[in-house]
């Protein structure tokens, strides 16, 4: 008996990773949706934000990263999308990095299609601009002043999804996603200034920083990382790619956690024998 106890603590480590990656590759095709009892305050602020903006508002949406920044900020994007939709909200995308440009374009081929939402009735898409500082600004007195065509080159006072919005007054919300300092901006310039509700999407190592924005009430909620997306999705019931990275992190720890004691408990029995 000593023997083939000692055996398991000399397997071939590659077992061990091959184990490992089917335990990870189940959650990543489907998610599995594994309890998730702890909604961080400001996920919850976030979410309740957005349940609130009525039927029929237009909110506008600021995605503002990069592939590099993708795997925790894009399934942010995907959820908050989604709901927006879900709750009959008009829906505006601006972008000030141009790195997002081929991820909305991605974004809205799937997004407003699952919801059978309608490209200029239900949502638009603004082209990449430069400056963002510049844009901020501009849309306080004329929106079309500085986004007068959207990304098809359609005028956009014409479309049926920009009815009734000519400045901030008539934005009751900004979504900010970003792996930038571009929050920052929206909260200074617009938030504070024109008493814009903003609410952000920040990586996990940027999420302590914005802690002064959010004790202050100059950010009303802040998504932060994957496990931030994982609670939003959550709180929508509709489980994603956040949900899809948590389940495997945690089925990951839970696994070597196992193996940990396994090992220490064959250790003591082996001591014994």
């Amino acid at each position: 008996m000593k023997e083939n106890l000692l055996k398991f603590l000399k397997i071939d480590r590659r077992w061990i990773f091959l184990a490992l990656a089917m335990i990870l590759f189940v959650p990543i095709i489907k998610p599995i949706g594994l309890p998730n009892k702890t909604i961080s305050k400001d996920v919850q602020n976030a979410f309740n934000y957005l349940d609130k903006v009525p039927a029929g508002s237009f909110v506008l949406f600021s995605l503002d990263y990069d592939p590099s920044t993708r795997p925790e900020l894009h399934p942010q994007a995907v959820a908050a999308l989604r709901y927006a939709f879900k709750k009959n909200l008009r829906v505006g995308i601006v972008t000030y990095i141009a790195g997002s440009t081929g991820l909305i374009q991605q974004l809205i081929e799937k997004v407003p299609a699952e919801a059978g939402k309608v490209n200029g009735t239900d949502y638009v898409v603004y082209p990449y601009m430069a400056n963002a500082v510049a844009a901020m600004t501009q849309m306080a007195s004329d929106f079309y002043g500085i986004y007068d065509k959207d990304i098809d080159g359609r005028d956009a006072r014409s479309l049926p999804v920009m009815k009734g919005v000519r400045n901030y007054k008539d934005i009751p919300l900004i979504v900010n996603i970003t792996g930038t300092s571009i929050l920052d901006f929206w909260v200074a310039y617009v938030g504070d200034k024109y008493n814009v509700p903003v609410v952000g999407g920040v990586t996990a190592i940027s999420q302590p920083g914005y802690g002064p924005y959010l004790q202050t009430g100059q950010l009303k909620g802040l998504i932060g990382g994957m496990k931030g997306a994982a609670e939003f999705e959550s709180l929508v019931k509709e489980p994603g790619k956040g949900t899809s990275g948590i389940d495997a992190l945690n089925l990951a720890h839970l696994m070597v956690l196992l193996l940990i004691l396994t090992s220490n408990i064959i250790l003591l029995v082996v001591r014994y024998l």
